[in-house]
């Protein structure tokens, strides 16, 4: 043991006395590197800038090997995630005015992220988010520091219904489309149809509310190339009605369906387009039976029916 003690000792010396004659030849040339330049380098640069250079290569590979990506997408932007160690994380979102669309919804169309800061929230970039939304008229954005935020917005309200190509929409007052038609609740609505109908479809719903013992039984209004109405009743029978004067030919209507009740009398249609008549079209069946009845009168009359 005593033996493999002292080689111990011989080896450690040994090695010690190389790494002293590499220090003192390394000193040495520091020093006359210093005295041929006149320049003094810090002691301990060398290995600082290897230091700083395996940092370097690891922040590289950390860059293209899209490892920043993802931790931006799971806790945000550097900026959001120092933001929010100092406590202005987003951690309250209170929601007013909105009442088709719930809270929770008005918070994901917002674009509001778990991993988003108040600091660095942009609330314009939110409230452009919200208009984009059919059913949202208006919204605001306020941020309540250190982590309060407020959503205040101003729903679309349905308004009426709208056909066309054979797809169903609900739309607002001014026309603007809101969503398709899935609920029944939305049927008692007023029913345009035809290109460019929702345009005007306040004239139309202003139009049946002259005439609110029709308004019932009053199924559509179509607009005819873009100029006029025409009325689609319950039962199927269409008014035609003038691109001028439309509110008194419906009043003028209802006066003779009143004494005459003439949409019981299979009429498929009653064109009001002349201020001066009323044409109405039969169905063939009511057709024929007039035609009958003419033939009957005439032969009652003496007469021969052609």
């Amino acid at each position: 043991m005593d033996g493999g003690g002292r080689l111990g000792q011989k080896v450690t010396h040994w090695f010690g006395g190389i790494a002293e004659a590499v220090a003192l030849f390394r000193a040495e040339r520091a020093a006359h590197r210093r005295a041929k330049t006149g320049l003094q380098i810090p002691r301990g640069i060398g290995s600082s800038a290897a230091i700083l250079f395996v940092f370097a290569c690891g922040g590289a590979g950390f860059f293209m090997g899209g490892h920043y990506e993802t931790l931006r997408r799971e806790q945000g932007s550097l900026s959001d995630m120092l933001a929010r160690g100092f406590g202005f994380g987003i951690r309250h979102i209170a929601v007013s005015g909105n009442s088709e669309l719930t809270s929770e919804e008005v918070v994901e169309l917002s674009g509001v992220r778990d991993t988003d800061s108040l600091p660095f929230l942009d609330p314009k970039q939110l409230q452009a988010h919200l208009a984009a939304v059919p059913m949202i008229a208006e919204a605001s954005i306020t941020k309540l520091y250190p982590d309060r935020l407020v959503i205040n917005v101003r729903e679309r309200v349905p308004y009426a219904l709208w056909q066309l190509d054979g797809r169903v929409q609900i739309i607002a007052e001014d026309g603007t489309p809101i969503e398709d038609l899935h609920d029944r609740r939305f049927l008692r609505l007023p029913h345009v149809v035809g290109p460019d109908a929702n345009k005007r479809v306040k004239e139309f719903a202003e139009l049946i509310e002259q005439v609110p013992e029709l308004k019932d039984r009053i199924r559509a209004g179509i607009l005819v190339s873009s100029r006029r109405w025409t009325i689609k009743l319950q039962n199927g029978v269409d008014i035609r009605l003038p691109e001028e004067g439309a509110e008194k030919a419906l009043k003028a209507f209802l006066d003779i369906e009143k004494d005459a009740g003439l949409t019981n009398r299979g009429i498929l249609a009653i064109d009001l387009r002349l201020p001066d008549r009323v044409t109405v079209r039969l169905t063939e069946e009511a057709a024929a039976i007039h035609a009958e009845t003419i033939k009957e009168k005439v032969k009652k009359w003496g007469g021969k029916a052609s």
